[in-house]
């Protein structure tokens, strides 16, 4: 993976562009459902709508566990050797990549609501999203996933040396 992250941001920078980064993508998929709640539904008919009923749990359980496994190796590669910066980014690139296996099947399903107009493809997806809303990445819960030490927490913080 190619990655063109500035290395002369701050950590403190890194944990603020993630954040960015999640409200965009989760106000994405509020913005998208509510589009399709308002507009006014004329489901289509075809072949292909009575199995979407059926893709569309399976998609969002197998993106879930997926995405959440993926996370857990990313974060395993991570050595505890490396810097903080290092590790931030590595963070960064597991958490992008969870959040993307989690904002697919939400589109999925807003779109097989705009589809049928049944309402279990939005509830799907209002599922998907609270649980996307809920992995908003904190320094808490940066600090805890990373195992960061005294140290690694002060950096984060602002602080450049602990005596």
């Amino acid at each position: 993976m190619i990655n063109k992250q500035p290395q002369n941001q701050s950590p403190a920078a890194i944990v603020k562009t993630l954040n960015i980064i999640h409200m965009a993508l989760a106000a994405g998929q509020i913005l998208f459902a509510a589009v399709t709640f308002i507009i006014p539904k004329n489901p289509v008919k075809g072949p292909g709508n009575d199995m979407l009923i059926y893709i569309a749990p399976v998609l969002a359980i197998t993106c879930f566990i997926a995405g959440h496994i993926l996370f857990l190796k990313l974060l395993s590669n991570i050595r505890r050797d490396t810097s903080l910066k290092a590790k931030l980014i590595a963070y960064q690139s597991a958490t992008i990549i969870r959040l993307a296996l989690l904002e697919g099947p939400s589109l999925f399903n807003i779109i097989g609501f705009l589809l049928t107009g049944k309402l279990i493809f939005l509830a799907i997806s209002g599922a998907l999203v609270a649980y996307f809303i809920y992995l908003r990445p904190s320094r808490q819960k940066i600090e805890d996933d990373l195992n960061l030490d005294y140290e690694e927490k002060a950096e984060l913080d602002g602080v450049n040396k602990v005596y």
